[in-house]
């Protein structure tokens, strides 16, 4: 049982034991209009149901202090869950931008492979293809981008191992499946009126199939890099 829930278990027993005692003390009360008959030699009865009245007026005071308390209580719960709530997003959004949550989307599908029936990794390589087709993707508004589904972020490595590619540590063949995450009209666009680099590829070689899907599914890292080296700067 958490802090929050023994609190609650406390609060509810007190009032409980405040109410039966109040009810005790109206009960006494009922007749207090009577007191003016009672004779003289019984004061002291007198004075203890002045005593009960006092008592019953104190513990009205106690329950309007620990109802206070309670709004109080809650009042810094909500907001501590809004301020947790808040920190929870912000952790889901760094970790979506440094790949480790998957992604599901709209977007665009490029395959690339030989027109030549060759291998194209050292071209591809050689002309930077993959990495300027990355680059020229984010530029118009991928936000999640995966080749051969491997995940690429800002620190991932497209490079080339012996006659094949390797994408974060990964190696992959032909065919070379780009996929982006994003608004269909722009990737259109692009693919239509921003056509050099594909017609280099044409030139190479290197065919390349567009297919436009309402649902793309992005996996995250399989792997996430530990930082070493980084430092995050306090503020002054």
């Amino acid at each position: 049982m958490d802090n929050k829930n023994k609190i609650y278990i406390i609060l509810f027993i007190t009032f409980l034991a405040f109410g039966i005692s109040i009810g005790i003390y109206m009960d006494t009360f009922e007749d207090m209009d009577d007191l003016v008959n009672i004779p003289l030699d019984e004061e002291f009865e007198i004075q203890e149901l002045v005593d009960l009245r006092k008592a019953n007026k104190d513990t009205r005071k106690e329950i309007k202090k620990l109802k206070s308390f309670i709004e109080n209580y809650e009042q810094e719960g909500a907001t501590e869950n809004i301020v947790l709530k808040n920190l929870k997003t912000k952790v889901k959004e760094y970790r979506i931008l440094a790949g480790y949550e998957d992604m599901i989307g709209p977007g665009v599908v490029i395959t690339l492979e030989s027109t030549l029936d060759e291998n194209i990794a050292e071209i591809v390589e050689y002309r930077r293809y993959l990495i300027s087709l990355v680059n020229e993707l984010k530029m118009v508004g991928a936000e999640a981008i995966s080749i051969n589904n491997y995940r690429i972020t800002s620190r991932s490595e497209i490079t080339l191992a012996g006659r094949h590619i390797n994408v974060n540590t990964n190696p992959i063949a032909p065919p070379y499946v780009i996929a982006a995450i994003g608004d269909h009209t722009e990737f259109e666009r692009y693919v239509n009126y921003n056509t050099l680099l594909f017609e280099l590829m044409q030139g190479d070689g290197i065919g390349a199939n567009v297919e436009f899907k309402d649902e793309i599914v992005i996996p995250a890292l399989a792997d996430e890099k530990p930082m070493e080296y980084l430092i995050i700067k306090e503020e002054n």
